[in-house]
């Protein structure tokens, strides 16, 4: 049995930037909480892993709630997203969690695009900065 697509994108993202301290969530007892914590220097951030489909990133309710709430109290949260292996890292803001229900991924403006293969390097001084 193959790995999920999105186990797939938790692996090379642990495998990609090992000087962070990642812990994987899976939490059923409180729906929202993202998939990944993650922790270096400068404290503390969140990623909620997602595999696009047809243009779009398939948050819950749950999901755009806790973004929403947690960039309120000066938290740090992202969503990455990706449409498959090999496909472009794309990051996006917490706060931008709402519209990426309402909106087409092409309608949003990400925090950055990654193509592949990836700089991990970019992506992790996003992370921690």
């Amino acid at each position: 049995m193959s790995a999920k697509p999105e186990s797939k994108l938790w692996k090379s993202l642990r495998d990609g930037i090992t000087d962070i301290h990642w812990v994987r969530i899976e939490s059923w007892s409180t729906p929202g909480v993202p998939d990944v914590n993650g922790c270096a220097e400068s404290g503390e951030f969140w990623i909620e892993l997602k595999i696009i489909k047809n243009k779009r990133v398939g948050l819950s309710p749950h999901q755009v709630a806790w973004h929403l709430t947690r960039s309120r109290y000066g938290g740090r949260s992202f969503i990455l997203a990706r449409e498959a292996a090999r496909t472009p890292l794309i990051l996006f803001s917490g706060e931008q969690a709402k519209d990426l229900v309402d909106l087409k991924i092409d309608e949003i403006s990400p925090i950055v695009t990654i193509p592949y293969p990836y700089d991990w390097s970019s992506l992790r001084s996003l992370l921690v900065a």
